[in-house]
């Protein structure tokens, strides 16, 4: 029991000091009452759902998954923002999701806070949750989120399986080509690994067009796909069409992860988690 004590007396002490870090960003000179906020990240507009503080929204991406936000303006998506549609809703705060020299301009023209992430790891999910709990006043709420994600992840237990894994994120529909996959530097790695799988995909970086002559050779024991497809009972018969001999794909181990946000490293990361884990811990140990 002092074990664990200590254990969860460390994490949060470790949360405290990212909210510490995190908190030279904030922009300071904005009033609770008066934040209206845009973001063309649908991953942020998740996070900021979560928090508990959908009511600073003032717009979203033309792509944004949330339900709660389905009603708020849409402003186009990262590539092709509406300089327009954004001025019209008049926001103080606009988030994006990687670099935007041209959003970044006429925010700094107009006095607008921007902000952007790069959030393709659980850690700089973290880091994202904790600068958006400083900055908009929900620290306690971002604790809380983080630290029961934590432990979520930590009670999937996979024995250590390491059943070999092919994450998909996206292929051309009805065939087997044009696959993007997650490798090893993606948050989806991080979620298999926690969930006692092994990536086939050895490359160090986040996701790659794989050559499907390659697939024989990797011979993944199970293929998660995790992007919008044909219905599931048709993904294994496509599979079967071209690739019968991959143990995954003989042995009916083909699953569709399908939810809006299974792409998104959000708060429902730990549901797709959950949904590898269970999948795996029916597989018979590796030898």
């Amino acid at each position: 029991m002092h074990n664990i004590e200590v254990r969860d007396s460390t994490l949060l002490c470790l949360i405290t000091l990212l909210f510490a870090t995190c908190q030279k960003e904030v922009p300071a000179t904005l009033v609770k009452e008066n934040w209206r906020v845009i973001t063309i990240a649908p991953s942020t507009a998740a996070n900021i759902q979560a928090l508990g503080v959908s009511n600073i929204m003032v717009g979203v991406s033309e792509w944004c998954p949330v339900r709660s936000f389905r009603d708020l303006p849409r402003v186009g998506g990262l590539g092709a923002p509406s300089l327009e549609r954004i001025a019209e809703l008049n926001p103080n705060v606009v988030i994006v999701q990687g670099r935007h020299d041209v959003l970044e301009k006429y925010c700094q023209q107009n006095g607008v806070f921007f902000k952007s992430f790069t959030t393709d790891s659980i850690e700089l999910w973290r880091q994202e949750i904790g600068w958006l709990g400083n900055t908009f006043d929900c620290q306690d709420r971002a604790a809380s989120l983080i630290h029961t994600f934590n432990e979520q992840l930590t009670k999937l237990n996979p024995q250590h399986l390491s059943k070999p894994c092919l994450l998909v994120a996206s292929r051309k529909n009805f065939d087997v080509a044009d696959l993007l996959v997650a490798a090893q530097q993606s948050f989806l790695n991080e979620l298999l690994v926690a969930a006692g799988g092994t990536n086939v995909v050895a490359d160090d970086t986040d996701y790659v067009y794989l050559q499907e002559e390659l697939l024989p050779e990797l011979n993944p024991h199970i293929i998660f796909e995790l992007h919008e497809s044909e219905a599931e009972e048709r993904v294994l018969t496509i599979w079967q069409k071209s690739f019968a001999s991959v143990d995954a794909v003989s042995n009916n181990q083909v699953y569709s992860i399908f939810k809006a946000q299974s792409l998104m490293p959000g708060p429902n990361m730990i549901e797709t988690a959950r949904t590898m884990s269970e999948i795996i811990q029916r597989q018979k140990p590796v030898r």
